[in-house]
């Protein structure tokens, strides 16, 4: 009788945590532009509970009532959040504030180009093991550019599939390195826009790869910046 006991009293204290425990939805922004963020890492008390933000800012995690959520991101100062019962019931919305310096008059992020270069290295290491190739595929670069990727070696392999994929992520590291040169919180600083204005501000005059790659300076940037500003409207 005691044995039975014991065992309906586990079932029962596992019912009631699972029964605890929820979905709890979020939302990011950045607390100087109001743009959502990419990529910020949310972590539970859990080991095997964690999630991304998308280009949304939006994640979705698996937590109880009392549970410590953490929110990293390179860049940022890091975030920390008790979870109590008013919060379980409405989606999260945090701001996280970017860490900055002054450059030429203006505020730019402290991600820099050596936590860039670093990050483009994960994203190549990464592809690399996805499509199973081992030699290395790119080369450093002293352009400012980020690490060139080496498609020539591979072009001439009959694997067509393999090429295009490639190609495709030639294209996304050109795309990160315009979203590191070109980004909202040195935008914000320089036209004071944010939120929606800002985002179609930057959508509309977002420079290409390749005339980021011939102006590689600062002030640069902020005549080109200065120059579109006075077509904004």
């Amino acid at each position: 009788m005691y044995k039975l006991f014991v065992i309906i009293s586990v079932c029962l204290l596992s019912f009631s945590a699972s029964a605890q425990e929820s979905y709890i939805y979020g939302y990011i922004k950045d607390s100087l532009t109001d743009l959502p963020i990419q990529d910020v890492h949310v972590s539970g008390n859990r080991e095997d509970t964690s999630d991304y933000t998308n280009s949304s800012g939006l994640f979705v995690i698996k937590a109880a009532k009392g549970d410590t959520l953490t929110f990293l991101r390179v860049g940022y100062f890091s975030k920390k959040l008790v979870l109590s019962e008013g919060v379980l019931l409405d989606t999260l919305r945090l701001a996280m504030t970017p860490k900055t310096h002054e450059l030429e008059s203006v505020t730019v992020s402290a991600y820099n180009y050596a936590d860039y270069q670093a990050d483009s290295a994960d994203r190549i290491k990464y592809f690399e093991q996805a499509i199973g190739y081992n030699k290395p595929l790119f080369d450093k670069s002293n352009t400012g550019a980020g690490l060139g990727i080496s498609l020539d070696r591979i072009f001439s392999r009959k694997e067509k599939n393999k090429k295009r994929a490639f190609v495709l992520f030639k294209e996304v590291e050109q795309e990160k390195y315009v979203d590191f040169r070109f980004n909202s919180i040195l935008v914000h600083s320089y036209t004071g826009f944010k939120g929606d204005k800002l985002q179609r501000f930057m959508n509309k005059y977002r420079p290409s790869y390749n005339w980021l790659r011939q102006h590689n300076r600062q002030v640069d940037l902020l005549y080109y910046i200065n120059d579109k500003l006075k077509r904004f409207r």
